[in-house]
This record gives structure tokens, C-alpha cells and sequence, in this order.
């Protein structure tokens, strides 16, 4: 069952990053010059929330899955719990930053800079779900 659950968590984290680039598309660097960003774009948090709680639900389950698998106390899985989701959260607010400084309208970006942000901001969550699959896969694989 956390398996099932572990990787419903992965594909939401992937949907909404997939309709978070098709809402984007219409922004530099993806289009030249690209539309400005305006007050419409507040849709993106709500979906980025999700997605970022979607990842901290697929962390959580890494957690207890290799706490199991080491023999770990209860405390030591909450508390490496604990450490793991303030780690994410920091990530998140990278995240928000970096999308904010994507978004924000500064007529001296060029559109590299904003490629950087768009990279930056897209790759730091995919990263995150590349990372942990195999985490989960290899510990899957041990207690069965």
C-alpha cells in the first residue's frame, strides 16, 4: 500500500509540474520576448503547493519505509521525519524565491537569466523525484 501511495504522490508531483510548464509556456524564456508576468499568475502557488506537499508525503514514506527497514525506534523515525520536511521546506521557499524572481518584472533580465530561473525552478522538484524514487524502489525491494 505505500508503494501505491508513494508513487500516486510521485505522479501528482509530476502532473502539476507538467500544468505548471504548460501555464508558463507563454513566458520568457519560452516564448521571445514572452507576455509579462501579472497579478493572473497567483494561480501557480495553489498548484505549486500541491505539488510540494505531494513530494513531502512521498518523503515521509521514504522515511518510514527505510526506518522499517533499518529497525530504527519510532522516535528516530519521527524525528529523522521531522529533519527530512524541514529540509523540503527550506527547498520549497527556494523554490517560491526562485519563481518569484522568474516572475517578477525587471526590465535588465535578459532571457538567459530567466532560463536560468525556469531551470531552476522546474528542476529542483523534478531532482527531488528522481532522487527519492530509487530511495523508495530499494526499499521496497527489502521488505517484502
Amino acid at each position: 500500500m505505500e508503494k501505491v501511495l508513494f508513487f500516486c504522490c510521485c505522479l501528482a508531483a509530476l502532473g502539476t509540474t507538467a500544468l505548471l510548464l504548460l501555464w508558463s509556456l507563454p513566458l520568457s524564456p519560452f516564448t521571445h520576448p514572452g507576455i509579462t508576468a501579472n497579478e493572473a499568475v497567483i494561480i501557480f502557488f495553489p498548484v505549486m503547493l500541491m505539488r510540494w506537499l505531494a513530494l513531502a508525503a512521498a518523503l515521509i514514506l521514504i522515511v518510514i519505509a527505510w526506518g522499517r527497514r533499518l529497525n530504527m525506534a519510532m522516535r528516530w523515525i519521527v524525528g529523522l521525519s521531522i529533519v527530512v520536511l524541514a529540509l523540503h521546506f527550506v527547498l520549497g521557499v527556494i523554490n517560491t524565491g526562485v519563481m518569484n524572481a522568474w516572475m517578477s518584472i525587471d526590465h535588465t533580465k535578459t532571457r538567459a537569466t530567466n532560463a536560468v530561473y525556469a531551470a531552476i525552478y522546474f528542476g529542483l522538484p523534478t531532482l527531488l523525484l528522481l532522487l527519492t524514487a530509487p530511495l523508495m524502489l530499494s526499499a521496497a525491494r527489502f521488505l517484502r
